[in-house]
C-alpha cells in the first residue's frame, strides 16, 4: 500500500488529544464506611469495572476513529500491477471499430453504442491532465493530434458507422504514430472492437513494447446473417443476344439452416431474374442465374436478398460493358491470310481489317483490341517499339511466322516481351496431340464428363504439321502451352506482358505447312482468341481496399477532368487520374462511402462503368474470445497488456484503478464511522 499524500500523517498526533482528556477525567474515590452495607458495597465495585471498560472502549474507539480519518485524508492505494505512477501526464489513444459488424446487438444494445459509452469511461477513468487521441476506421485526418477530455468526449459522440475495415496492425501503427506526439514515457492504446478472427495482431517487429495495450472486447449476441459474397461471369465476355450466366455465392454465417431464400437480379433498374437458394448452416451456395443480354453498352447490375438485422451485404453490385464490335487488325507484308478473313470478316461480332505493314498507322493500334502478325518476313523495331507498348497497354497480339520468317528480328521482339524464341525450323510430319481443356481458349468447346471435367473425343482426329519452328521457352514460369505436338515440342504457347497477351504459333498459316488452318480446330482457338481479347474490367471494387483502379486507355479531352457519379445522381466528386503508357488510372477513391453503382463522365458523356461494394470480411461473425485475444497480443511481442473484460463495475473505475492504482480512502472512512459507531454503543449500553 502507498500513500498519495503521505505529509497527512502528521495528524496521527492528534490522537494524543483523546488520550489526555482521558487522564485528565479520572475521577477519585473516598472510602466511607457503613454498617450492614456489605450489599451495596459490592454493587458500586460492580458500577466501576463497568465504568471502566466503557472509558477503555470510548478511547480505543476514538483513537482508531481519528487514525481512520488521518490515513483517509493520506490517500492510500494500491500500485496498478502496470507500473504507472500517479499523478504523472499521460497520453491516451483510444481506437473506436465503427464497422458495420459493429452494427451487432449485444447485451446493452448496439455494440457500436456500447464502444462509446466505454470509450468516454475510458476518459473519465483517466486525471483531467491528460490528453487523448481518437482512432476510428475512417482514419481521419483530423483525430490525427491530441485533444482535452472535453474535446475527446465530443468527438466519441460523433463517430458513425463506416464501410472500412482495418487489421489491428495498421490500427496499432496508427495509435502509435499519435502518441509519439505527446508524452511517451506514460502512453497508452485502448482498442474497442468486436475482435473478429479475420484482424490480425501487429507483427512482432512493429510492435512498442514500451507502451501499455488494453484490449476491451465488445460481445455480440447470437446472429443469423446470409450474405452475398461475390458473383462472376461464367465466361469473361458477354456478347448481344445471348444468354450470360452469372454465377452468384451467397454464404450463411450462422446455425440456422435457410430453404427458398429469395434472390434477385436486376439490370439497369429493371428485375431479370428471380432465384432461389437452399443453404445449410455455415456453408455457401454457389447459384447461376441466367438472363440475355438484349443491347450492347454499360450495364449496371445488383444481386439482393432480404436479411436482419446485418443488412450491409445483402446487395451486390456489378457493372459490365457489352461491346458491339471486337476490333481485329491483321498485319501482313505479302497476301493476306484467306483464313483469318472467313473466320472474322464474316461475323457480325468483330470488325476485322487487314493492312500490309508498308501501309500501316501505328496511331490506330490503340484502338484494337487484337493484332495479329500474319507471316512477316521480319519485324522492324519501330513496329517492334509500338506493339510492346499495345501490349503493355492491354492488347492482345498473335505472332504467326512465315517460312522465310528471319529469326533474329523475331527473337529480338519476343524477348523483349520475355516469351518464347523460335530455334531451328523442323519439315518431319507430326501432329497436334496434347491440348489444355482446362484453359480459358478452350473453355466450353468440348464435352464434360460425369466429374464435370472437360474431354476430348478418343477418336478425334487432331491436325497434322510438316513444317514448324521449335519454340524455346523462356526462364520465367509463367508462360503457358496451350496445345504441344506429338514430339513433345509446343504448338501453341501464350503468356501475359504488362496489361496484355501475347500468343505464338510454332507453324505459319500455309497449307502446306499444316492443315490447321483448315481443320475444325481452327475456329474456336482463333474464335475464342479474339474474345478473349476484348476489354476486360473486374465487376465490382471493394470500398476502402482499392484506392486506385484501372479503367483501360480511355482519357478524358484535353480541357476537362473525369467525374465519377453515383448512378441516382446523388453523389459526385472529381477522383484524381494519371495515364502510363496508355492505361488509364483513377485515385483518391476513398471519398466513396456508399455502395453502388457509379458512373465515370467526361463532360456529359458517359466513358465507363464502375461499381463499388462494402468490404465482405465483416459479415464473417466469428470472434476472439479474451484468452484467444491474449495469446495472439503475446505472438505478436506485446509484452505490456491487458484484456478489460465485461464488468458489473463502471468501466471508468476499473479504468482509474487500472493507471492510478485502486484508492483505499474511501474504506478508512467507514472505518472511521464504524469506531465512532462504537464509541457511541459503548458509552450508552455500557453506562
Amino acid at each position: 500500500m502507498l500513500l498519495t499524500n503521505p505529509n497527512a500523517l502528521w495528524g496521527l498526533l492528534a490522537i494524543a488529544i483523546p488520550i489526555l482528556l482521558h487522564l485528565f477525567n479520572l475521577q477519585r474515590y473516598r472510602k466511607v464506611y457503613f454498617t450492614n452495607v456489605r450489599f451495596l458495597r459490592q454493587l458500586q465495585l460492580e458500577a466501576k469495572k463497568q465504568r471502566r471498560l466503557r472509558h477503555w472502549l470510548a478511547l480505543l474507539s476514538r483513537v482508531l476513529a481519528i487514525a481512520m480519518l488521518v490515513m483517509a485524508f493520506a490517500r492510500p492505494y494500491l500500485p496498478p500491477i502496470h507500473g504507472y505512477k500517479a499523478g504523472s501526464e499521460e497520453v491516451v489513444s483510444i481506437y473506436i471499430d465503427n464497422s458495420f459488424s459493429m452494427e451487432a446487438q449485444g447485451d446493452a444494445g448496439r455494440l457500436l453504442d456500447e464502444a462509446r459509452q466505454k470509450a468516454i469511461g475510458v476518459v473519465k477513468g483517466h486525471p483531467r491532465a491528460a490528453r487523448f487521441g481518437l482512432v476510428t476506421n475512417d482514419f481521419d485526418g483530423r483525430h490525427h493530434h491530441l485533444f482535452t477530455a472535453d474535446e475527446m468526449l465530443s468527438l466519441i459522440e460523433e463517430v458513425e458507422l463506416s464501410p472500412s475495415v482495418r487489421a489491428i496492425s495498421d490500427v496499432l501503427q496508427r495509435q502509435y504514430d499519435i502518441v509519439r506526439t505527446g508524452n511517451k514515457e506514460h502512453a497508452s492504446v485502448y482498442l474497442l472492437s468486436d475482435f473478429q478472427r479475420n484482424m490480425a495482431i501487429a507483427d512482432p517487429a512493429k510492435t512498442d513494447t514500451s507502451l501499455r495495450h488494453f484490449f476491451l472486447p465488445l460481445t455480440a449476441g447470437a446472429l443469423q446473417n446470409l450474405s452475398i459474397d461475390t458473383c462472376w461471369f461464367a465466361v469473361p465476355v458477354q456478347q448481344p443476344g445471348q444468354v450470360a450466366q452469372l454465377h452468384v455465392r451467397i454464404t450463411n454465417h450462422s446455425t440456422q439452416q435457410y430453404e427458398k431464400i429469395p434472390v434477385k437480379l436486376l439490370i439497369n433498374g429493371i428485375q431479370r431474374t428471380l432465384a432461389t437458394a437452399d443453404l445449410d448452416a455455415n456453408s455457401h451456395h454457389d447459384l447461376l442465374m441466367t438472363f440475355t443480354i438484349r443491347e450492347t453498352g454499360l450495364h449496371n447490375g445488383v444481386i439482393e436478398i432480404s436479411d436482419y438485422p446485418i443488412t450491409f451485404d445483402d446487395q451486390l453490385f456489378f457493372s459490365f460493358n457489352v461491346l458491339p464490335v471486337i476490333r481485329v487488325l491483321s498485319i501482313c507484308d505479302r497476301q493476306p491470310s484467306p483464313y483469318l478473313r472467313t473466320l472474322y470478316g464474316s461475323d457480325s461480332l468483330f470488325q476485322y481489317q487487314e493492312v500490309n505493314l508498308r501501309q500501316i498507322n501505328y496511331s490506330t493500334f490503340s484502338g484494337q483490341q487484337l493484332i495479329i502478325l500474319s507471316g512477316l518476313s521480319s519485324i522492324s523495331s519501330g513496329l517492334a517499339n509500338e506493339l510492346s507498348k499495345f501490349v503493355n497497354a492491354g492488347g492482345h497480339l498473335v505472332v504467326i511466322p512465315t517460312r522465310e520468317a528471319e529469326r533474329a528480328s523475331y527473337n529480338i521482339f519476343m524477348e523483349s516481351l520475355q516469351s518464347v524464341s523460335f530455334s531451328t525450323s523442323d519439315t518431319s510430319r507430326t501432329r497436334l496431340d496434347q491440348l489444355d481443356l482446362l484453359h480459358p481458349v478452350y473453355g466450353d468447346v468440348f464435352e464434360r464428363d460425369a466429374s464435370g471435367r472437360y474431354i476430348m473425343p478418343p477418336e478425334t482426329d487432331l491436325p497434322w504439321v510438316r513444317y514448324y519452328w521449335s519454340l524455346q521457352m523462356p526462364s520465367r514460369r509463367d508462360v503457358e502451352v496451350v496445345v504441344r505436338l506429338q514430339n513433345g515440342q509446343p504448338f501453341l504457347v501464350t503468356n501475359s506482358v504488362g496489361e496484355g497477351t501475347v500468343w505464338a504459333m510454332a507453324a505459319p498459316l500455309e497449307k502446306d505447312a499444316t492443315n490447321f488452318p483448315v481443320h475444325a480446330l481452327f475456329v474456336p482457338t482463333f474464335y475464342k482468341m479474339a474474345l478473349l481479347s476484348a476489354p476486360r474490367q473486374a465487376l465490382y471494387h471493394i470500398i476502402g481496399r482499392d484506392e486506385s483502379v484501372l479503367i483501360g486507355n480511355i482519357t478524358p479531352d484535353t480541357e476537362q477532368v473525369f467525374h465519377l457519379r453515383s448512378s441516382d445522381e446523388q453523389f459526385e466528386f472529381i477522383p484524381g487520374h494519371r495515364v502510363l503508357n496508355f492505361r488509364t488510372w483513377i485515385y483518391a477513391l476513398n471519398r466513396i462511402h456508399i455502395a453502388g453503382n457509379y458512373h465515370l463522365l467526361a463532360g456529359q458523356r458517359i466513358l465507363s462503368a464502375l461499381a463499388f461494394n462494402y468490404d465482405r470480411r465483416e459479415s464473417e461473425q466469428d470472434y476472439l474470445s479474451a484468452d484467444q485475444l491474449s495469446e495472439l497480443a503475446v505472438k505478436a511481442g506485446i509484452t505490456n497488456f491487458a484484456v478489460i473484460r465485461n464488468s458489473d463495475r463502471p468501466i471508468d473505475q476499473v479504468i482509474s484503478e487500472m493507471n492510478i492504482g485502486r484508492q483505499l480512502w474511501k474504506y478508512f472512512i467507514i472505518a472511521a464511522l464504524f469506531f465512532l459507531m462504537l464509541e457511541g454503543l459503548a458509552l450508552r449500553f455500557l453506562s
